[in-house]
């Protein structure tokens, strides 16, 4: 009978109206792509803690506003799963959705420089073991910030990021890294390595202070090109906007510190200062003294002082790597503010030196 299969009885049309009812919501989540949801700001502890309240306020909001998407810990959260996920918050397109870690953007690198500039004393330790391993060592000890070197060191650009990295995971050390030379590629490496700054030895002339800041700043201020891939994490940022973020808030204030160790930099530091572009100078005492030495006119501490005062001058703080800690503390006094208090292959060999003295009852005078 034709008719039969276009004919329904009340009492069959119920049971088949309630599998109607269940299959669409399954249906729909197959046909429905999954949408991803980066929510605000995490509440996972300390690692993720935002210091500010003032700052966590819209994220805030948002979560009192909307709490089905949240958990305790800021994860997203349905309380229907057969529904898709929320757009993300406030209508913005992913690309555009605010850093998970948005604070504290920084905050490890704003004391950095904010006691840089007010001339607090910032105690160093310099990196001359290509190890991430004494890298991390050091970092924890409670130095403010770390030099990894590339000049007199044997550290290729894969161990000097690992070793940026190293530092940055302190939480309380700034990376800093003296690049080899003037060339491009090594503002590069160091910098999309995460460094808060480079350390720029041999810098003699106006010309070559304009030229390494250029290579610290992207366009149109500078003519570092894009490629920070690494770099943001070092800072506190994740998420779909990390590289962005860096490049709006952190490049800019990248720390650029010119090494005057020769007698034509000293002769040339007004010119110097004058190009401006620097966050401090940096004095090598070593290859300082033995340019003036060379040049036979110029004393080296009358050298030293005449850094000094131009630095004092043009209101720009000056750093030095002293030998020991007392030398630091000495160099404190007279007026320093980034000092190398201490380095790896002399704590090393110091230490194992003493100890190996002391074991066989010679103990002598140490540092």
């Amino acid at each position: 009978m034709p008719h039969h299969r276009h004919t329904s009885h009340p009492q069959s049309s119920q049971p088949q109206a309630q599998k109607e009812q269940k299959q669409p919501p399954q249906q729909e989540q197959q046909q429905q792509p999954p949408v991803r949801y980066y929510p605000p700001a995490a509440q996972a502890g300390p690692a993720h803690a935002v210091p500010h309240q003032a700052q966590q306020q819209p994220h805030r909001q948002y979560q009192q506003q909307h709490p089905q998407h949240h958990t305790q810990y800021g994860h997203p959260q349905r309380a229907n799963p057969a529904q898709p996920p929320p757009p993300p918050p406030h209508g913005m397109p992913l690309s555009q959705t605010p850093s998970p870690r948005a604070m504290p953007v920084g905050a490890q690198f704003s004391r950095f420089k904010g006691r840089l500039q007010q001339r607090i004393p910032l105690h160093g330790v310099w990196l001359s073991i290509p190890s991430p391993v004494t890298a991390r060592m050091l970092a924890t000890q409670g130095f403010d910030w770390a030099c990894i070197d590339m000049e007199h060191a044997p550290t290729n650009p894969a161990l000097m990021a690992e070793m940026v990295a190293a530092v940055a995971s302190s939480g309380t050390c700034a990376p800093i890294v003296r690049v080899p030379s003037h060339s491009s590629e090594w503002f590069k490496w160091a910098l999309d390595a995460g460094a808060y700054g480079v350390i720029v030895p041999m810098v003699n002339t106006p010309e070559e202070m304009r030229r390494a800041e250029q290579l610290c700043r992207y366009p149109p201020a500078g003519r570092r090109s894009m490629g920070a891939f690494y770099a943001p994490h070092a800072f506190g940022l994740r998420g779909p906007r990390a590289m962005a973020d860096y490049v709006e808030q952190i490049s800019g204030d990248i720390v650029v510190i010119p090494q005057i160790e020769s007698a034509e930099g000293v002769a040339n530091l007004p010119d110097i200062l004058k190009a401006g572009g620097m966050d401090a100078v940096f004095v090598g005492p070593y290859d300082l003294s033995a340019s003036v030495r060379t040049a036979h006119d110029l004393p080296f501490q009358e050298a030293l002082g005449r850094i000094e005062r131009v630095a004092r001058d043009y209101d720009v703080p000056v750093g030095i790597y002293a030998s020991s800690g007392a030398a630091a503390w000495a160099k404190m006094k007279d007026g320093y503010t980034l000092l190398v208090a201490a380095s790896d292959i002399e704590c090393l060999s110091s230490s194992a030196a003493e100890n190996l003295d002391r074991a066989r009852g010679e103990p002598h005078a140490y540092r």
